[in-house]
């Protein structure tokens, strides 16, 4: 029996010191023990002096990693998909101009809003207002952008949504239902509460996503209040909508471009401000816009 231990020890010191010899820098293997299985590493230096290879990295090469972890690509995840549904309403509230069956749509919506609502409400006057407010309420709560890159990209998504809609109401002359003025086509108040609403779930959805859902809630409660004062039809509404969902994704493309006028190629300077207010009134509603630098 003695004999047969003191054999053993003496072929565990023989490959101990021939696993010694064929390692270069005589650094030790290890042995990491896990639940399912022992997984032996060697260092990568001495892997060739046992006939073994790196195992290949797909880390650097996007077009090799594995389908379930591989960057999609695909049109869906895109800029061009994100003006797919504003798009679709502009163009609804466009055709609905001279296609006699959304005229009808138009007038049965009318008829249905008188039958339930026959008074009037200004609650529409100010709730525009409300996702803007929020926007800026929550500029403590961290995002991708800071306090003066929200400003720049709120105040592009507004100059831009009054541009459109100022531009299309004195070209494409369409009476109100109320029979008050020419003006009716698209809604300004939609476009205005969709500007922020949409504004909100751009920049705080990945803090979370029902902050953009309370946006989207107040801003369709302002449409539907629209048509039920009847101010707007639905076609001008939809199209509201879609102006200002428009705007904000035009805004967010052009901010690169204004981080390098502001910033520069150097990095960021702290004397830049910005300041966009909202200006209610009797009658009337604007916004005041200030910039230094």
């Amino acid at each position: 029996m003695n004999r047969t231990i003191i054999l053993l020890l003496t072929l565990l010191s023989l490959l101990n010191g021939r696993a010694a010899a064929l390692t270069p820098d005589r650094t030790p293997f290890t042995i990491a023990p896990s639940a399912a299985e022992s997984r032996i590493t060697l260092p990568a230096a001495t892997l060739p002096a046992y006939g073994l290879t790196a195992a290949p990295s797909f880390a650097d090469d996007p077009i090799r990693l594995p389908e379930s972890v591989r960057p999609r690509r695909d049109f869906w995840h895109s800029t061009g998909a994100r003006f797919i549904i504003p798009a679709g309403f502009i163009a609804y509230g466009s055709i609905a101009q001279c296609n006699p069956l959304l005229q009808k749509v138009n007038g049965d919506v009318k008829a249905a809003a008188l039958r339930a609502f026959p008074g009037r409400t200004h609650v529409d006057d100010y709730l525009q207002y409300a996702p803007i407010v929020a926007y800026f309420g929550l500029a403590g709560v961290k995002t991708r952008h800071n306090f003066l890159e929200r400003t720049i990209v709120a105040a592009t998504s507004y100059l831009v949504m009054a541009a459109i809609v100022n531009t299309m109401k004195f070209s494409i002359p369409v009476l109100r239902p109320d029979g008050s003025a020419w003006n009716s086509f698209p809604s300004g108040h939609t476009a205005t509460v969709f500007t922020g609403a949409h504004l909100l779930f751009r920049e705080y959805k990945s803090v979370s996503p029902w902050i953009g859902v309370a946006g989207y809630a107040v801003a369709t409660a302002t449409g539907a209040m629209r048509i039920l004062n009847r101010r707007h039809w639905l076609s001008d509404v939809v199209t509201g909508a879609g102006i200002g969902i428009a705007s904000v994704e035009v805004a967010y493309l052009l901010l690169p471009l204004f981080d390098r006028w502001i910033y520069g190629k150097e990095g960021r300077t702290q004397q830049a401000g910005m300041m966009f207010t909202p200006a209610i009134g009797y009658g009337y509603y604007g916004a005041g816009f200030a910039c230094v630098f």
